[in-house]
Formats: C-alpha cells, sequence, structure tokens
C-alpha cells in the first residue's frame, strides 16, 4: 500500500538521547492527552512532536504516535494523521497500539480519495486479524470488513459450506463465532441470518435467528418470532418453532400472536 510522507512525523531522528529505564515520555503524553480531551489540538501536536524524537525508545512511544495521529485528525491534517499511524505501524508493529493504529488508518484511506480506497482498507483489516487476533480491535475490524465486502459486493468460496457466498457472510460468521461477546452481535446475526435465507440454507439461517434472540434478547429484529417461523413455515420442525415461539419477549409487536401459536 502506498503510504504517505513520514518526513512531519517524529521519531526519525538518529542517535537520539534516552536515558536507561526510564520513560521519560509517560508525563508528555499524560499532559497532551489532557490537552485532547480538552480540543487544544495545537497544543497536544505541539508537546508530542517535541518530545517524541527525544525519547524514541520510550514505553509510552506506541501511546504517542498514536495520540499525535488522531491529534493530526482532529485538525483535519489526514495524511500528517496517516504518516503517524504508518510510522506507529512500522516501528511497533507488535504493540496493541498498533493494531488499533491499523483499523483508523483503514479508516482514514477510505475516506482519501485514493482509487483503490476499499481494497487498501480491506488489506489492512486483514493485518489485524493475522497479526492482532486476541485485540479487542479485531472484531471491530471484521465487522469492518464485512461493511466493505457488502458494499463491493464480494463473492468468495466458502469451504464450510461447499459453495460460493457473500464474502461478509464469512466476515460475520467469524465475528459471531470467535468473538461472541463483541459489539455488533445484532448486525451481524441478523446479515447472516438474511444470507442464509437467500442460501435456502434455512436451517443455519434459524439458528442464526436463535442465537441473535439468546445474544440480544430485546432486539427490535425479532429474531426469536423470526426462528419460529423459519423453523414452523420452512423446516417443518414444529417442535423448535414452538421453543422459539416461547422465547419471543413481551415487547415485540408478535408476542399475542406468538402467544396463540404457543396455545394451538
Amino acid at each position: 500500500m502506498a503510504v504517505p510522507s513520514a518526513a512531519t512525523v517524529p521519531g526519525t531522528v538518529e542517535n537520539a538521547a534516552v536515558a536507561p529505564g526510564a520513560d521519560e515520555l509517560k508525563d508528555t503524553v499524560r499532559v497532551a492527552r489532557a490537552k485532547f480531551d480538552a480540543k487544544l489540538y495545537d497544543q497536544a501536536v505541539s508537546d508530542l512532536t517535541t518530545a517524541m524524537p527525544r525519547y524514541p525508545t520510550s514505553p509510552s512511544a506506541p501511546s504517542a504516535y498514536l495520540l499525535l495521529a488522531r491529534s493530526y485528525d482532529q485538525q483535519r491534517r489526514s495524511e500528517d494523521a496517516m504518516a503517524a499511524y504508518v510510522e506507529l505501524r512500522s516501528k511497533f508493529s507488535t504493540a496493541p497500539e498498533a493494531a488499533e493504529a491499523t483499523v483508523t488508518l483503514a479508516d482514514l484511506v477510505l475516506r482519501s480519495k485514493r482509487e483503490n480506497r476499499e481494497s487498501e482498507a480491506i488489506a489492512l483489516l486483514n493485518e489485524v486479524l493475522a497479526q492482532h487476533p486476541k485485540s479487542t480491535w479485531a472484531p471491530r475490524a471484521l465487522l469492518q470488513r464485512a461493511g466493505l465486502e457488502e458494499r463491493m459486493k464480494l463473492r468468495v468460496n466458502d469451504p464450510k459450506l461447499g459453495t460460493v457466498v457473500p464474502a461478509a457472510l464469512v466476515s460475520y460468521r467469524a465475528l459471531v463465532e470467535t468473538y461472541p461477546a463483541a459489539e455488533g452481535q445484532n448486525l451481524a446475526l441478523d446479515r447472516l441470518s438474511v444470507m442464509y435465507e437467500d442460501l435456502k440454507r434455512y436451517d443455519l439461517a434459524a439458528e442464526s435467528l436463535q442465537t441473535f434472540a439468546e445474544r440480544v434478547p430485546q432486539s427490535d429484529k425479532d429474531p426469536a418470532w423470526r426462528a419460529g417461523e423459519m423453523y414452523e413455515k420452512k423446516l417443518k420442525d414444529p417442535a423448535k418453532a414452538r421453543d422459539a415461539y416461547a422465547k419471543v419477549p413481551p415487547i415485540s409487536s408478535h408476542y399475542k400472536d406468538a402467544q396463540k401459536k404457543l396455545q394451538k
């Protein structure tokens, strides 16, 4: 991926003075973060760009780069923000901050006018999944990738189903299976049920809706009702249909209908 120049990013100074065993950058990052929160972005950038070249190996350097990039972004200096994220990823690829930097960089790429921005963003998101699978940013990367795949209408061969499917189906499935406690379950499970139904895999569609009802019981998407209808009308399984209807919550517009079905 072509990247912006890092000329505006600190930390490239050779032979910078570093005091062994100290984290001289920590206080600067703390103060700069307070200024960032107060929307004093110019001051935050000034503090960071002054201190960072002096302590390039500080344990707080990844956090400093992250905060610098966010400050640049708030100043609408997108190229400088991207350069800071690239520098962070290059120098501290295994640091936890690198996962956030990569996801945010993907968002900046999407906001740019690059010709292949969607493909570049997907490549970046894939890096997060490969290099930081345990990060809290990994499920966010999956959700963002799925949205891009839907927008681009990408399709892939899915070994699990043995057929060509929307690429987003694979991403949504990975999210709900690998990160069941992560945000985005409602969207992922809803989209999975629709995609499985389009493939006439009504069994998987109903299972997705049941899982949806369990994880997001108060959803306005009525997953329990939809699962019951799927089991009753498509799969001809009255036992599972009754089980699903029994889980329709009172707030659902189909609650009374579900109760009538249970009384039959």
